[in-house]
């Protein structure tokens, strides 16, 4: 057993006292809790209040000094961040520390993003350096820090993560602003598709000029599953049960271990790219308020979206978000599979119809699904052969039909299918398409994630077979873009959403509005997090997110009678991570929501707000790069044989992070490793 203790009280790094009079009573209220069960306390302190000017920034070896006495005296560990001067630094920086019971300091990480919340101001950071990422085993689990807002950063996590993170602390200073609440949405999210927790110490109350201001609550932990400790009120500390157990039992099930399921060296790729682009510029960090100002400017003219090869634009439209209800084909072969797709896209085209006539409506969009079910019914053990069976082709009579209602209404359209391709005979992709309001076809995106990682949908990633995909379609195939009159459209299917790195690539190739074609089985813990992720994902790329969900299945294929194994919940989420509309719950529902691109744009001027504008993958390549995730070119073999089956790869990654220590198996393995039984 372990005490975790999260303080709300603000302390000072450039005073003498450091008023951490919260730190003492802390530890002694975390003593009083273990007296019959001595075990180890760890207190995580808030970002310490900014030095009135640069000049009075705290000596960082004095503080480390004071800080460390002060964990001995007490016997606890200590965790913490402030702005500080280091023996060779001309300016100051954020750095975040982890010390012993012993004060021996155990960790230490310069902070990566400027001071974005609080606005600019005279202090450095480790901006477009690669970091360390680096992490400490403790009796507190595995521990890495992210002080600030980098904990907003999707890769900074994930680095950490790959490193062996189970806790990350945070401690930060929140303000009451537009997007307060979906910065603490986005705590929830590290922690769910991280598979770990986050911690986050803010303090409740500052002091400015001699005024004690008053802040929001804004201290929590948060957990893998979705669920959130956080403070009620001003108290000075809350106490938080940390459940190691728990998480370590997560992260060995293959249904939550998204840490091994992510297919990090595909991303790397990208990454790598874009970081040996920028090698030759300067990599030392601004260092005044003047000087960010100026870095600002600059990165909003290199990174501002290119001008369009369209010159009329449409900045103000309407998409139409249908959510179908399927009839699913079985793997019964004597069932009429081209039949039963016919009719699921005539119904669904008829509901389509009904307002796509509008001239505001500009976009339809079809759910993932919509005309086949989810991968045939009737069994786990699902075939090439059974997918080849519910596929279409890129010309053929499906997409002919789409194309002429896309023709007749005067719509883009964007939809799914399990694809075949010539050009790669013998495999399924789960694929997106695009077509413009002529009926071309101007954008195809082959699913990333999927649930090809469990065995259940054998179905083929670009990952799988990456280097001949490349071959034969190039780097920018992965993450495809379309230039239309309508901004920047991208395609993004289903589980897409989980994996933050299948957004950020759309975001880094120009994406603007991302259409999330979705089949999402309603239930189980992780529903929490799912729906969090999307917010996050318009949030931290700065882009609508607009995600059309399946509304419910039919019984079988011959039935009439609906179930709702699925319940639609279809949503439009704005680029601030807001929702703006959902469809209140399951079944057929033609849904009519607004894109105002000009709003967006202005959003991504504004250099607090728009995070894309500080990422540098220079940070984070080198740890994308290293042996995690699932490898690549798992299915360069025989395309009808599933080398997934069983989730067997998926195993084997778990099990290596095992043995070198990216994992710590749980004290009671899991009586069964739980793989979902439809997808």
């Amino acid at each position: 057993m372990t005490t975790l203790t999260l303080l709300q009280r603000a302390w000072r790094g450039d005073s003498a006292d450091h008023d951490l009079g919260a730190v003492v009573a802390a530890a002694a209220t975390a003593t009083r809790r273990r007296q019959n069960h001595p075990e180890p306390v760890l207190l995580l302190l808030p970002l310490a209040a900014a030095p009135a000017s640069a000049g009075a920034a705290a000596q960082e070896s004095a503080l480390l000094r004071t800080l460390g006495s002060l964990a001995k005296q007490n016997g606890v560990w200590l965790a913490g961040a402030a702005s500080t001067l280091s023996d060779k630094a001309v300016a100051p920086a954020t750095i975040a520390f982890l010390i012993d019971s012993e004060g021996q300091l155990q960790l230490r990480s310069e902070k990566i993003t400027p001071e974005l919340l609080q606005g600019f101001d005279d202090s450095s950071c480790a901006l477009a350096r690669q970091a360390a990422f680096d992490v400490v085993s403790t009796p507190f689990g595995q521990i890495g820090l992210l002080p600030g807002e980098d904990i907003l950063y999707s890769t900074h996590a994930r680095a950490l993560v790959f490193n062996g993170a189970e806790l990350i602390l945070n401690s930060s200073v929140e303000r009451s602003d537009d997007h307060f609440e979906i910065r603490q949405v986005a705590r929830l999210c590290r922690a769910g598709e991280n598979s770990c927790y986050v911690a986050t110490a803010s303090a409740s109350k500052s002091r400015i000029d001699g005024e004690v201001i008053e802040l929001p609550t804004a201290t929590a932990l948060y957990g893998p599953v979705g669920t959130v400790v956080a403070a009620r009120g001003s108290e000075d500390f809350i106490h938080p049960d940390l459940d190691l157990e728990l998480l370590r039992r997560a992260r060995v099930n293959p249904q939550r271990s998204f840490p091994a399921i992510v297919r990090a060296n595909v991303y790397a790729r990208g990454y790598q790219r874009d970081a040996a682009l920028s090698a030759g510029s300067p990599q030392a960090a601004p260092q005044t308020a003047d000087q960010w100002r100026k870095e600002a400017r600059q990165r909003l003219k290199k990174r501002a979206t290119k001008p369009s090869r369209h010159s009329i634009q449409e900045e103000q439209y309407e998409v139409l978000m249908v959510q179908n209800c399927a009839r699913l084909i079985p793997l019964d072969q004597t069932v009429d599979a081209d039949g039963l797709i016919q009719l699921n896209l005539d119904e669904a085209l008829a509901l389509a119809g009904s307002r796509a006539n509008i001239p505001s409506v500009r976009v339809v969009m079809f759910p993932e699904f919509w005309l086949t079910g989810p991968g045939g019914i009737g069994g786990v053990h699902r075939t090439v052969a059974d997918m080849a069976r519910l596929a279409i082709t890129y010309p053929g009579p499906v997409c002919d039909q789409i194309a002429a209602f896309a023709q007749k209404h005067k719509v883009y359209v964007a939809f799914q299918n399990f694809e075949l391709d010539a050009r790669m005979p013998g495999r399924v992709f789960n694929t997106a398409f695009l077509l413009d309001d002529s009926g071309n076809l101007i954008h195809r995106y082959r699913k990333n994630q999927c649930a090809d990682v469990w065995g259940l949908l054998p179905d083929t990633t670009p990952g799988s077979v990456l280097t001949e995909y490349l071959d034969i379609y190039g780097e920018d195939s992965l993450f495809p873009v379309a230039d239309t009159p309508l901004g920047r459209i991208a395609n993004m299917i289903c589980f897409d959403n989980m994996l933050p790195e299948v957004a950020h690539g759309l975001r880094r190739a120009g994406a603007e509005v991302i259409l999330h074609l979705s089949s999402e089985p309603h239930g189980g813990s992780g529903r929490i997090v799912w729906d969090s992720a999307r917010q996050i994902r318009a949030f931290e790329n700065t882009c609508y997110v607009l995600s059309v969900i399946d509304g419910g299945e039919h019984l079988s294929h011959d039935s009439e009678v609906l179930t709702f194994f699925r319940r639609g919940h279809t949503r439009i989420v704005r680029f601030d991570g807001s929702v703006e509309g959902t469809v209140d719950g399951p079944g057929p529902v033609a849904f009519r929501v607004s894109i105002d691109l000009a709003a967006l744009r202005r959003a991504r001027e504004n250099p607090f707000t728009n995070l894309s504008l500080w990422d540098d993958p220079a940070v984070y390549a080198q740890a994308y790069s290293a042996d995690v995730g699932l490898p690549n070119d798992l299915w360069s073999g025989d395309p009808a044989v599933n080398p997934y089956a069983g989730a067997g790869e998926l195993r084997r990654r778990i099990s290596s992070y095992l043995e070198r220590g990216v994992y710590v198996a749980p004290a009671v393995p899991n009586s069964r490793a739980t793989i979902p039984d439809a997808v």
